[in-house]
């Protein structure tokens, strides 16, 4: 009995498979789902696309389209600068260290002309003086007479060696006066840089202020420091140089060495990093955009560019820095 019930239970089992196969075969294949209709174009943020503000056209993110406007007025303010590409010269140079000091032609000495005591004295430690003024009163040891020591040239006073009362023989100065119209610069060349520094050479000197300061080579003192084993260039540097630099100051100098002319070269201050790629700013109209550019020959202060600039185009010299800052700003403005 359990035999028959098994075999009547596979039966049953395989008919019905067979009658599903049969439907599946004979019957309607279910329909596809409709196809999902497009959805609506979003509509554009505003300015998205319209050449206003920021990436490359299309949406493309990359050096070269980035792009933002300014008014003339502001860059000025944020210290932005404009000039036009074209030839220039690419420097070799040499850095070397020297130091202010006060030309001998800036120096003066007030000095007793007879040995005596000294009566008066009228001028003071950092006290600014006068050619001729009258600055100490000295009565002489022979013919007991007082006469008058007068500055004998205009500037500070650096040095006060003597008190009134004291006896002056005229081998130490009562006062040093120093011009501050008349300094120098001496710096210390060994002698792997010596044979490549002359007389008449240009050299810039950067002041703590950020402002440069050129000057050229005067002169080479003839012998060497037995210490050092250096070679001291003289720069005699312009009056006005007195306002950023003073006696005693250490400083570094640029020593063009030589140059080499460039078909378009470009201020240091002009080349900036924006995704990785060097770009200079050209400037049309009110819109600064970044152009990737390829960069040759380098100085100190000039760049030679070689690919992606062309001569008589409008360029960011100085400030670039902010151009480049607003960009990367409104980009930040623009993810969100």
């Amino acid at each position: 009995m359990t035999s028959l019930n098994t075999y009547l239970s596979r039966s049953l089992l395989l008919a019905g498979v067979a009658g599903l196969v049969m439907l599946s075969a004979c019957g309607k294949k279910p329909e596809a789902p409709a196809a999902e209709k497009p959805a609506a174009e979003a509509p554009k943020a505003e300015g998205e696309g319209d050449g206003h503000g920021h990436g490359a056209e299309g949406g493309e993110e990359e050096a070269g389209g980035e792009k933002t406007t300014m008014t003339d007025e502001a860059a000025k303010a944020g210290g932005v600068e404009i000039g036009v590409a074209g030839p220039g010269n690419v420097d070799e140079t040499v850095t070397i260290a020297g130091r202010v000091e006060i030309a001998p032609e800036g120096r003066g000495e007030v000095r007793a002309w007879y040995p005596g005591r000294i009566m008066s004295m009228t001028a003071q430690l950092g006290q600014k003086v006068s050619k001729g003024q009258t600055l100490a009163r000295v009565e002489s040891s022979e013919s007991l007479q007082t006469y008058s020591i007068p500055a004998g040239i205009s500037g500070t006073i650096i040095e006060k060696n003597a008190n009134v009362g004291d006896i002056s023989a005229g081998d130490r100065p009562m006062y040093v006066i120093a011009s501050s119209n008349a300094i120098q610069a001496s710096f210390y060349l060994f002698p792997r840089d010596a044979e490549s520094v002359r007389t008449g050479q240009a050299v810039s000197i950067k002041t703590l202020g950020g402002k440069v300061i050129t000057a050229t080579v005067n002169s080479m003192l003839p012998s060497v420091d037995p210490r050092t084993q250096t070679l001291t260039a003289i720069v005699k540097l312009p009056a006005s140089a007195a306002e950023e630099l003073r006696p005693g100051m250490a400083i570094e100098g640029q020593f063009v060495t030589s140059q080499t002319p460039a078909n378009i070269a470009v201020p240091v201050d002009a080349i900036q990093t924006l995704e990785e790629k060097q770009v200079v700013f050209v400037k049309e109209g009110t819109t600064y955009t970044a152009r990737p550019v390829q960069l040759g020959r380098q100085s100190a202060r000039m760049v030679e560019i070689v690919g992606g600039l062309e001569g008589g185009e409008t360029i960011v010299t100085k400030g670039s820095f902010l151009i480049r800052a607003d960009i990367a700003k409104s980009g930040a403005e623009h993810e969100h």
